[in-house]
């Protein structure tokens, strides 16, 4: 199987983010050897304008869903040589599975595609996430050089004997570097600080760590919030990097956030899975509850306590953490529970909690629960959750390997003597093949489905591992088989389809067909569950490595041991706030949402059906270069091009302060700037505006390309008055330009663009599109409560709705959908369309909402498409979203087996016909 790449407006934004800072802000180093890109040799001459940076970092935060920066925040830090760096840091949030790395190494090519920069160091903290970049490497290479065919690159991983030489060694091609921390925060003992035996060709006897130092390298740091302790600070700094940017679902620290896609927006935009959550509850096993899930120390006035972090029943029926100390009474603490009388705290240590009555609890332990039945129970429904996705998958033909995966609390779990998990999930799998109506004689041997991934050593003993620096060996050898072959385990002609896993849990292994996870382990740290949901986010593929976008079988389902609000509150708490949380759906409040087969066969909707299930392309004949030429150059954005401003130099002063030992210390803020004289450029080649603008129309949110004529004959257009700040600023100059372009093109091709409907055969297949039944967690809508803003709602048994319940996403199509049912006169049907109907545009598919058919006194159906919005124009929508609306008029205007009326409206104005009429009045 191979994967495929495809340039996604998500990811194309993101990498604008990062590429965009550097617009003339990144001076090339003046002195170049003949013949190579100015960064073959290093970074060591470029110089990075700060001023130029922070008012692009203005701008670029202020396009961007982030909060507005314009002051630069450094990072300053002394380095494990005790040498003082000093250098720009810059960071992307984007959700697990929506392709971080796929963006930060397309970033790195596209800067060195613009500015000659060629040396890139990947900074990683575990050995899941350093195999899985190397993956990903791999996997995108042809694409890449697809994407940039006069741009090579190579990668080389430290440890190897040969990568810092191979690196180092000027380059004409890009070369990546990928470097775990642990691999160089120990310099007295790490060979690479020391003195090489042998001299380098290049870097005379110079160490590792000073050949790598001396490139001044672009940092691409994964995960930095795991590398965030003064130490590994000082080793970010060893590298001397040029400038660093950081990746990551997770920050931590939050240095000039350019860019932000939260888990609420991957979710909305449909890139990556929706998640439903089923709890188990351990059940009472005569024992009081008891979780002990940690004891620290905490120092007053010079005295330490310990502190345990204990999970208990209260009165309720709740079970809630308690921060105690000793001398405790858990009768008391519990609000009088009886089964926790002579339960007081003795003592405790860093690992244990003693109770008076000789009762002891570690840290981890928990008592007073089954903890078998538990897992047997989160087995059980894994297991069925996984058949159901099987046979949904198989009965819509998609060609995609269904995967489950279990994390387990210790390998010996799986693999002792003792070890109960084999036995207990082959004897459950035939239970539930036996339940879901198969027919025995096809069951596979459930031993044959399963497959395990453990840290090993080299003799093939399995560990239990936490990610230490010392453990790495043993981790290496799971992930080479979990992440560098995951292609095996997404055949389909591989009956493996449950994978049993430790070490996994963390951040940098994924595989994009799980759709279940059992959580047979109940460690609780800060990120677990968050991290948990990123094993399984990332969107299905086929067997032709094609990403599946249907949102029927696009749910990652979590089977855990705690209720579904200790879930809920607790992913809440790891993601900071509601906000940015995805929705997660609980999978034991689901509704199943079933077609009401009269309406399918029913004139209407075979009326509605034959009308509306065509395919079609969009193609645009010929742009009118003359109207474009000059609705650009009237266009109002190219006033921006006023502000560039020929670069002048600055002129800083201050007073020099001292410390006890000479070294001066006058901060930054104390430092006066003033203009100088204006820069006067001779001797150098003017720049290839041309050039420069059509790669950034190739490069955008949305790719346009046009051909060179055409470009020239726009940019000829351009009144003279703004030519200046193409010799001043050509990069900045140029990305107006495109914007403007773009803008003006996509709009003129509303206007001329023709929808051609493709072969018959290619048509929407209705037992695709409408399933028979499917199930949404969402909140069930209860007349006489509080209406969810989003939510399931149950249609009128006698009403014209295609579904037994309406799905709505907002209370906008909550209230349009009652209005259709309000009007049964002249509504015959009605349904929500499904996400799987899709219309394609310049800007992106677009599923529109609804399908109606209207009719009254035996006239001809009048079919129509309806899209809802809270606002009355398109003027007031994102400038894509109305767009694609616009487009989508011009799709349904097509339509070759009679008329389709389709617009925008709200809930107040209602159908809003096209033709001029009148709301059908109800019956």
């Amino acid at each position: 199987m191979k994967f495929r790449f495809d340039d996604q407006p998500h990811q194309a934004q993101a990498i604008a983010s990062v590429v965009d800072l550097f617009e003339s802000g990144a001076l090339v180093p003046p002195q170049v050897i003949a013949g190579q890109v100015a960064g073959a040799a290093g970074h060591a001459g470029f110089r990075l304008d700060r001023m130029v940076l922070a008012r692009n970092l203005s701008a670029v935060t202020r396009r961007e869903a982030v909060e507005p920066q314009d002051a630069l925040v450094p990072m300053e830090e002394t380095d494990l040589l005790d040498q003082p760096r000093d250098f720009p840091n810059f960071s992307v949030e984007m959700e697990t599975g929506t392709g971080k790395t796929y963006v930060y190494i397309a970033t790195a090519l596209r800067l060195a595609e613009i500015h000659g920069l060629r040396k890139f160091v990947i900074l990683v903290h575990t050995v899941a996430i350093r195999v899985g970049v190397v993956k990903t490497l791999e996997q995108t290479r042809e694409h890449f050089r697809a994407k940039y065919p006069h741009l090579d690159y190579q990668w080389h991983v430290l440890g190897d004997s040969q990568a810092v030489p191979d690196f180092a060694d000027p380059s004409s091609g890009v070369q990546f570097l990928v470097a775990g921390i642990s691999s160089l925060d120990k310099p007295a003992t790490n060979t690479l600080y020391a003195s090489p035996e042998q001299a380098n060709l290049w870097q005379a006897e110079a160490s590792g760590i000073a050949q790598v130092a001396s490139l001044r390298p672009v940092l691409l740091i994964d995960e930095p919030q795991n590398m965030a302790t003064a130490k590994r600070r000082k080793t970010i700094a060893t590298l001397n990097p040029l400038v660093a940017l950081r990746y990551s679902a997770t920050h931590r620290d939050h240095f000039n956030l350019v860019h932000r896609l939260s888990a609420k927006r991957a979710a909305e935009l449909g890139l990556v899975k929706r998640v439903s959550v089923k709890g188990v509850v351990a059940g009472a096993s005569g024992q009081p509850y008891l979780h002990l899930k940690g004891i620290r120390p905490r120092t007053q006035r010079g005295t330490t306590r310990w502190l345990a972090d204990l999970v208990i029943d209260v009165g309720g029926g709740d079970r809630k953490p308690q921060v105690l100390s000793p001398g405790a009474d858990l009768l008391e603490e519990s609000g009088g529970l009886p089964q926790y009388r002579g339960y007081v705290i003795d003592s405790m240590t860093r690992s244990e909690l003693r109770f008076d009555n000789g009762v002891m609890l570690s840290v981890g332990q928990t008592m007073g629960v089954d903890g078998v039945s538990v897992w047997r129970d989160q087995m059980r429904h894994t297991i069925r959750a996984h058949l159901q996705k099987q046979a949904d998958v198989q009965r819509r033909g998609l060609g995609v390997k269904v995967l489950s995966l279990f994390f387990v609390e210790r390998v010996a779990d799986y693999i002792s003597g003792s070890a109960i998990l084999p036995a207990m999930f082959d004897a459950l799998f035939r239970e539930e093949w036996l339940r879901s109506a198969r027919p025995e004689g096809e069951m596979p041997d459930p031993a044959s489905l399963r497959v395990h991934y453990f840290p090993s050593t080299k003799k093939g003993v399995f560990k239990d591992t936490s990610g230490k620096a010392n453990e790495e060996g043993f981790e290496a050898r799971a992930y080479d088989e979990i992440i560098a072959n995951k292609e095996k385990l997404l055949d389909v002609a591989n009956p493996r389809a449950f994978i049993f896993s430790h070490s996994a849990l963390r951040e940098g292994w994924d595989n994009p067909n799980v759709f279940q996870i059992g959580f047979l382990r109940h460690t609780r740290s800060d990120t677990e569950r968050r991290q948990q949901i990123g094993r399984g986010l990332r969107l299905p593929v086929d067997q032709s490595g094609n990403r599946v976008h249907d949102e029927a079988i696009n749910r990652l389902t979590l089977v855990v041991d705690e209720s579904f609000g200790e879930f809920r509150d607790g992913l809440n708490a790891e993601y900071g706030g509601v906000g940015d949380c995805p929705e997660v759906e609980n999978e034991d409040r689901q509704v199943t949402i079933r077609l009401r087969q009269e309406k399918l066969h029913s004139s209407e909707f075979e009326e509605l059906w034959k009308r509306i299930r065509y395919r079609a392309v969009y193609r645009v004949e010929q742009v009118d270069e003359a109207m474009l030429a000059s609705s650009v150059a009237a266009h109002e954005h190219l006033e921006n091009l006023r502000s560039i401003q020929r670069r002048a130099n600055t002129v800083q002063s201050a007073d020099l302060v001292y410390d006890d030992k000479g070294r001066v210390i006058t901060t930054d803020e104390a430092v006066a700037e003033t203009g100088g004289e204006r820069m006067v450029l001779t001797g150098m080649p003017v720049p290839n505006v041309v050039q420069l603008v059509e790669d950034q129309l190739l490069h955008g949110k949305f790719p346009l390309q046009l051909t060179r004529p055409t470009v020239v004959a726009v940019l000829s257009a351009i009144p003279s008055s703004y030519h200046a700040g193409a010799i001043h600023d050509p990069e900045y100059w140029a990305r107006v330009v495109a914007h403007v372009i773009r803008t003006t093109v996509i709009e003129q091709m509303v206007h001329n663009v023709q929808y051609v409907p493709v072969d018959e055969a290619l048509w929407w297949d209705a037992n695709v599109v409408f399933l028979e039944q499917e199930t949404s967690s969402k909140s069930l809508a209860v007349r006489g409560k509080p209406v969810p803003p989003s939510g399931v709602a149950e249609a009128p048994g006698d009403g014209s709705n295609l579904y037994d319940y309406v799905d709505y996403d907002s209370l906008v199509e909550r209230s349009f959908a009652e209005m259709l049912e309000n009007h049964r006169g002249t509504v015959k049907l009605f349904a929500k369309l499904p996400r799987r109907f899709r219309v394609k545009t310049p800007v992106g598919e677009y599923s529109p909402d609804w399908a109606i058919v209207c009719g009254r006194n035996g006239e001809e159906h009048l079919c129509l498409i309806r899209e809802t919005k809270d606002k009355p124009s398109l003027a007031d929508l994102e400038w894509d979203e109305a767009m694609r609306i616009r487009f989508a008029i011009q799709h349904f205007a097509a339509a070759p087996c009679g008329p389709v009326d389709f617009t925008y409206t709200t809930d107040i104005e209602g159908l809003r016909l096209t033709n001029g009429g009148e709301y059908p009045a109800a019956s």
